[in-house]
């Protein structure tokens, strides 16, 4: 292979060119070199393949090439051949300058035009590039070719404004904001082009191209909105259409505000006091919104939970109404955290239904401390409800009160008037109110009412009966207001009045107890009682009828209560006990041969008399009697009563038929009961003998109380001892029945003494009247020294109860008189050593 090296070397060629193109003179040759030649512009790229054509192809169809040559300017030296001399045209010699291709180079030939393909083209193979084609027979071609090296950019980088390198910050804008990119590109030659793409759309293609090197083109995108998420900005540099442009994308990443909200369950009405569930829904925001709410500018906190999904949030909220949040607006409000002002409301202004609130007060032109009888009071009620309430309904005492002009109550729209007011008035006042969520009631207001004192019990029929020289506590009770209360104490005898003196009487609030000792017949009358307090004097006076002490009056309403095989229940309504304390006895008579079978007695007030054990089908007689010091009661009488149960069996044997063997046990048992019973008799016979003569022991306390009256009294009083038993022990009958033998007596020490009467006096027969005995001696004439005592105790009956079974007469037959009298009478005070009786 050839390789040219020096000028001599050169000379060679040129010659052997001019030889081979048919040149025969020199000269011709080298003037041929000097004719212009064409140029054509290529562009290569850095790095990447460049083509230089250079046009081989012959003139006239007979000639061919023989040898291609390719210089640069600069440099005078071939740089590259291809030869085809002697050799096929597809087996050209290739020669390429180590120097300045090497390896890189590789002409085409057969390609149109030909083309010398320079691989991994560098910077310095720029310049002006000349193509030499020999051919057989025509002159030779030159061609030349100004190739360009074109330097690419670097790869962009976009900083934000504050310099930060915005694709590797991961940091998303709000909607609505304005976007600030800046887009940087290093190098490139020619300078580059820098180009804003969102997408595929130019945005903005201004640049400016810096001293330092720097290609910039700052971008402003306003707004951006929700179309824009996740959409691309492409920074593009480009210094050629050679090469793929540098590139940097930045992918939009937007806080979205949430586009709705709104309230689900929006009732029309809502109950105070219930639970709701309330839902709100938002979507749009991302990320997932913040859910709160609010009753009008105050939040409600821990009482809602929310769940998120697909750009969705749900909040439900649990809400329990009160009263005050009637007319008030629930708010929804939902918005991103990151975005300012992104927030949306939905409201629900409540509709809350609630009982009744009522609110009572007194007129406020009255003082409720002043208000006394005579005065006009009226009331005003407040109600707040929603519904309207339906009813108002007004209360004294919980007993509801109803609009009466007559009695000076007066109702109308939200008030209450009470015209001329009494001590009934007062009491509690409430006013209630209804609607269709229920009943409300107001605070109670209480209405004070000031008047002069009265009578808190009404004595003026009662009746107190004390013995002269003995002193008696009269409690004198007034109901008044104000409670400060002074007293004073009137006499009235016939019809002269005296002042009490205050020493005799004292006073403690709303009581005075006047201990008054009565000393002669003209001292019992009237005792009337006066208090006084702001308001005024007592009208009318508390008034204690004071009689000398007596015996008591019978017994009232007495009637069998209750009544069973064996047992009678009796109750009775006590009279007036004589001005001294009182007991009750009650005897059982045996129709028809009115034998005192039992003695029964209590000091219980109301009495009443029970009696067990009573063998069935017996009829009886019951009198009752009331007795104290004074004597006996007249008595009351339950005529007949017969127990229940089967009468003792009179009629002959029934004729049912035994066997012998029954018959024989039958017999065998009475005589065996006939024996003991016999024996039982004997004993029981000597037993009594033994102590017939002995000193009688006292009876029962049921027993003891039923004492004859002294013989010198002259009224009446009904036996209550049976037949004495014979002597005879053989005509003991009933040895079970104990004679009433004792008398009750006064003491000095407050207690009741029962004596029995000397065992040597004679006993009255049946049914013999007490009147019979001579005056002052015979059985009750005389006592023993032995006492059985029983306390004395006050006790004042009503004579006014109504009646409640059979109504007990009088021995007279005639119905008993109704004399009132009231318990609670003050215990009888007595200074004598011994009580005696008197008649009346």
């Amino acid at each position: 292979m050839w390789r040219p090296c020096g000028p001599e070397s050169w000379a060679w060629l040129v010659l052997a060119l001019g030889l081979a193109a048919g040149y025969t003179d020199t000269e011709d040759f080298l003037s041929d070199l000097d004719k212009p030649v064409p140029t054509s512009d290529v562009q290569g790229v850095l790095g990447k393949k460049a083509s230089l054509p250079c046009d081989i192809q012959p003139l006239h169809s007979d000639d061919a090439v023989v040898m291609v040559l390719w210089f640069k300017e600069s440099d005078g030296e071939p740089l590259y051949s291809y030869d085809i001399r002697g050799r096929s045209y597809n087996q050209p010699k290739l020669w390429s300058s180590p120097l300045v291709f090497g390896n890189r180079a590789y002409f085409r030939g057969g390609a149109t035009p030909a083309v010398l393909m320079v691989d991994n083209v560098m910077a310095a193979d720029a310049g002006v590039y000349r193509c030499r084609v020999d051919f057989k027979n025509s002159p030779t071609r030159n061609l030349k070719v100004n190739f360009t090296v074109i330097i690419p950019p670097n790869r962009p980088t976009i900083y934000d404004a504050k310099r930060r390198d915005r694709t590797k910050l991961v940091e998303p804008y709000n909607e609505g904001s304005n976007v600030l990119l800046i887009c940087e590109v290093e190098g490139g030659r020619p300078r580059p082009r820098v180009t804003w793409y969102l997408e595929n759309v130019v945005i903005d293609d201004s640049y400016d191209h810096r001293d330092d090197g720097l290609t910039v083109n700052t971008l402003t995108f306003p707004n951006v909105g929700r179309q824009h998420l996740n959409a691309r900005l492409v920074c593009q540099a480009s210094n050629t259409n050679l090469a793929t442009p540098e590139t940097k994308v930045l992918i939009l990443d937007i806080n979205l505000k949430p586009i709705s909200v709104s309230i689900l369950t929006k009732e029309k009405q809502v109950s105070a006091d219930k639970r709701y569930e309330v839902e709100c829904k938002t979507t749009g925001s991302r990320p997932e919104a913040t859910v709160t709410w609010w009753k009008n500018n105050r939040q409600l906190k821990r009482m809602a939970k929310n769940f998120s999904e697909n750009n969705e949030t749900l909040s439900v909220l649990s809400l329990v109404p009160g009263v005050d949040d009637d007319g008030k607006y629930l708010t929804c409000r939902a918005e991103n955290k990151h975005i300012p002002d992104s927030a949306v409301e939905d409201k629900w202004r409540l509709n809350v239904h609630y009982v009744p609130i009522v609110d009572l007060k007194m007129g406020s032109n009255l003082n409720p401390d002043e208000i006394k009888e005579g005065d006009d009071v009226y009331f005003e009620c407040t109600v707040k409800a929603n519904p309207k309430t339906h009813r108002l309904v007004w209360f004294h005492d919980n007993s509801e009160m109803f609009h009466n002009e007559a009695a000076g109550v007066i109702l109308s729209a939200q008030s209450l008037v009470l015209q001329s007011v009494t001590r009934a008035a007062a009491g509690d006042y409430t006013c209630m109110a209804a609607n269709s969520e229920g009943k409300g009631t107001s605070n109670p207001v209480s209405l004070l009412v000031r008047y002069a004192p009265v009578c808190a019990e009404r004595r003026d029929n009662e009746l107190f009966g004390a013995l002269k020289h003995e002193t008696v506590s009269l409690h004198c009770s007034v109901d008044a207001n104000p409670a400060l209360v002074s007293f004073h104490w009137t006499f009235n005898n016939s019809g002269e009045q005296t002042e009490i003196p205050p020493r005799l009487y004292s006073s403690h609030g709303h009581t005075s107890t006047l201990n008054y000792t009565p000393t002669t017949d003209m001292e019992y009358g009237t005792l009337a009682c006066y208090g006084e307090n702001a308001v005024g004097q007592q009208k009318v006076p508390c008034l204690f009828q004071l009689v000398a002490a007596g015996r008591p009056f019978h017994l009232q309403n007495c009637t069998v209560a209750n009544q069973s095989l064996d047992s009678l229940y009796v109750e009775c309504v006590e009279n007036f006990d004589g001005g001294l304390p009182q007991t009750f006895l009650m005897e059982l008579l045996e129709l028809p041969s009115l034998t005192v079978r039992y003695n029964v007695s209590t000091n219980r007030t109301p009495p009443y008399f029970e009696v067990r054990g009573l063998p069935p089908g017996v009829s009886y007689r019951i009198d009752l009697y009331a007795v104290n010091a004074k004597g006996r009661s007249d008595v009351s009488t339950i005529e007949t009563v017969t127990l229940k149960g089967q009468a003792k069996f009179t009629g002959e044997s029934n004729s049912l038929g035994m066997s012998p063997v029954l018959a024989s046990i039958a017999a065998m048992s009475a005589l065996l009961a006939a024996a003991v019973c016999g024996v039982l008799a004997v004993l029981y016979k000597r037993h009594a003998n033994r102590h017939r003569h002995l000193p009688a022991k006292h009876a029962p306390l049921s027993e003891a109380m039923y004492a004859e009256r002294s013989a010198q009294c002259s009224t009446p009083v009904k036996a209550e001892v049976r037949p004495a038993p014979d002597p005879d022990p053989g005509d003991d009958a009933d040895p079970d029945i104990i004679p009433n033998l004792y008398e009750r007596r006064p003491v000095s020490n407050g207690y009741m003494s029962l004596q029995r009467p000397a065992s040597g006096s004679k006993p009255r027969e049946p049914g013999e009247d007490a009147r019979s005995e001579p005056e002052g001696g015979g059985y009750y004439a005389d006592f023993r020294k032995k006492d059985y005592r029983i306390p004395l105790t006050s006790s004042y009956h009503s004579l006014n109860r109504v009646n409640k079974g059979v109504n007990a007469c009088s021995p007279s037959g005639g119905v008993t008189s109704s004399l009132t009298a009231h318990r609670l009478r003050p215990e009888v005070v007595t200074t004598s050593h011994r009580v005696q009786e008197s008649c009346i």
